[in-house]
């Protein structure tokens, strides 16, 4: 039986794979590198499945990585775990080197700008920054998957459970007694029957639009906390809060293609902006993140949000797009 914690314990061995990849097709990585590499890599039997699938995920692109490994630039080692094999400096011609060093920057800068690539490879179901999709489940139940979110779902036998690997989410649940549906969004559980509701894992929070729904704390299974219309608890500080009313408008506005913020603070707007668009958005300046905002915009117009930042709070901005946009005095 899969657990939230194995999927937990899963993403975050992709993760390590992805940085070990890019680490490992630096043609001057130290054999002190490499050694740490196989002690990582003899850590945990999850490391091994997660090394493989980053390899052939990165082997299926149709990028620069797959011409060069189709060259010869990099060749397989014969054990079933595709471990590279250790290159000397002095011997790489300066061709392959300043390809394959361009090649790890590449890596580097991909996975930095988009970090949920790997999470939604692997997922079930998954929006890329700025998009929304609507995914009807083998049950029948209805999840519209905000920007940047992926999921899986176990809907075999008499289970139904999702795991929310990253984003927002809002669920319609058919009803079936017989059968509870689970949501496993990293410190938060939600078990309902037949509902509708939102759980956003990077916020931790689960919101209720109608219905009835228990939230616990995977450690925690027997604290849970009672949610009903329009109500919404967050998981903070090791411990569920207290639940609390909500504007139902604002609540679920990106449902409708809208962001609606009062007074929220900058931390929290970009959080919604890194929905939007590919790339990062960051403060330079930390003192500005208690800076608030308020306003509607659409949920696919990043520079409007961005214009009002810059008219509002007198911040000024600058981007590459689709790699960073940087907020600053």
């Amino acid at each position: 039986m899969t657990t939230a914690s194995d999927n937990d314990d899963r993403q975050r061995a992709l993760h390590e794979a992805t940085e070990w990849f890019v680490r490992l097709n630096n043609p001057l990585a130290s054999n002190e590198t490499r050694r740490a590499y196989q002690t990582w890599l003899a850590a945990n039997a999850a490391h091994a499945e997660a090394i493989q699938a980053v390899w052939e995920f990165w082997g299926e692109l149709d990028q620069p990585a797959a011409r060069l490994a189709a060259s010869g630039w990099h060749r397989e080692a014969p054990a079933p775990i595709p471990t590279p094999r250790p290159r000397q400096p002095a011997k790489i011609g300066g061709k392959f080197a300043a390809a394959a060093t361009v090649l790890a920057l590449a890596a580097a800068i991909f996975v930095w700008r988009d970090p949920g690539i790997i999470d939604r490879a692997f997922a079930d179901a998954a929006t890329r920054p700025g998009e929304r999709r609507d995914v009807r489940l083998a049950d029948g139940s209805l999840a519209v998957l905000d920007g940047d979110t992926a999921l899986n779902s176990d809907m075999a036998g008499g289970r139904r459970v999702v795991t929310l690997l990253r984003g927002r989410a809002w669920f319609d649940v058919v009803a079936d007694a017989a059968r509870p549906f689970t949501v496993h969004a990293g410190q938060v559980d939600v078990l309902v029957r037949g509902t509708a509701f939102e759980v956003d894992r990077d916020a931790a929070t689960v919101t209720v639009e109608h219905g009835r729904v228990a939230v616990s704390g995977p450690q925690t299974a027997d604290l849970q906390v009672d949610l009903t219309d329009w109500q919404r608890v967050a998981f903070q500080n090791d411990r569920l809060g207290t639940p609390a009313a909500i504007e139902p408008d604002q609540a679920f506005a990106w449902r409708r293609g809208l962001i609606i913020v009062d007074r929220a603070p900058l931390s929290q707007v970009v959080k919604e902006l890194d929905k939007m668009a590919a790339g990062h958005v960051l403060i330079v300046d930390r003192q500005l993140e208690r800076t608030t905002l308020s306003g509607t915009f659409r949920a696919d117009d990043q520079d409007t949000v961005l214009e009002a930042l810059r008219a509002t709070l007198g911040v000024r901005t600058l981007s590459v797009p689709g790699v960073a946009t940087l907020i600053y005095r």
